[in-house]
């Protein structure tokens, strides 16, 4: 298992992390601005058997996935320093959806998506606001992605994210502070250090979700925790 995250977590949650898997941390220089610039999902997508990165991703993220025979792509729209340059791989991909803002999806990714329903949302930053839980429904902290999902007959839970962490912004994303593996929901943070904390487990709860919290301070907004399989 190959792990994604952004360089700078604390050290104590990549120590947790080691224990189920390799741990890749994500830095870049100068490729997107500084608060987003190690996070995963801003340089790759993740569908089920694929992952499609930006041609301009670090060479060190491109290495670790040969290392790994995962099989990936490169997209051809390159990152950029300001919106919507930063927000081209920034989509949702479940079993039956593409979720992303129209006109935004890198073309690689509606390519490879032609067969899944696209759902446009306003939200251009997608995944960093929507988190696709194992049971189909979804968590996110944006109230326009809530709208359309819930248009659509599709199960979403809004929480509020003011209190998740992004440094050199007012504050991050929910979504952006967690990662899936198999039926596990990972922290970048503790529920205790969060306004919401005891709403979002009780709803892990009644899911039969279980979570692990990486480390014992406020949600970090991460851009995600990136679980690939080797």
């Amino acid at each position: 298992m190959l792990i994604i995250i952004d360089a700078r977590i604390p050290e104590s949650a990549i120590e947790k992390l080691s224990k189920f898997g390799e741990v890749f941390q994500l830095e870049s220089f100068g490729t997107v601005y500084p608060s987003i610039s190690g996070h995963p999902d801003i340089f790759m997508f993740q569908m089920e058997n694929l992952v499609i990165i930006a041609p301009n991703a670090p060479r060190s993220l491109i290495d670790i996935l040969k290392q790994h025979r995962i099989t990936f792509l490169r997209g051809k729209e390159k990152l950029g320093n300001e919106f919507p340059e930063t927000s081209y791989y920034n989509a949702v991909s479940t079993p039956q959806y593409l979720i992303h803002k129209q006109d935004y999806s890198t073309s690689c990714i509606l390519r490879h998506s032609a067969n899944k329903k696209f759902i446009s949302v306003s939200q251009a930053y997608t995944r960093c606001n929507l988190l696709s839980l194992p049971d189909g429904s979804f968590i996110t902290s944006d109230k326009g992605i809530e709208k359309t999902l819930t248009a659509e007959g599709l199960e979403v839970h809004y929480f509020d994210a003011h209190d998740v962490t992004l440094s050199g912004q007012d504050h991050g994303f929910l979504p952006g502070a967690c990662g899936i593996m198999d039926n596990k929901v990972f922290l970048l943070g503790s529920l205790s250090h969060y306004s919401e904390g005891k709403r979002l487990q009780e709803l892990f709860e009644s899911k039969n979700i279980s979570f692990e919290e990486l480390y014992q301070g406020p949600l970090i907004d991460g851009g995600g925790v990136f679980f690939l399989n080797s």
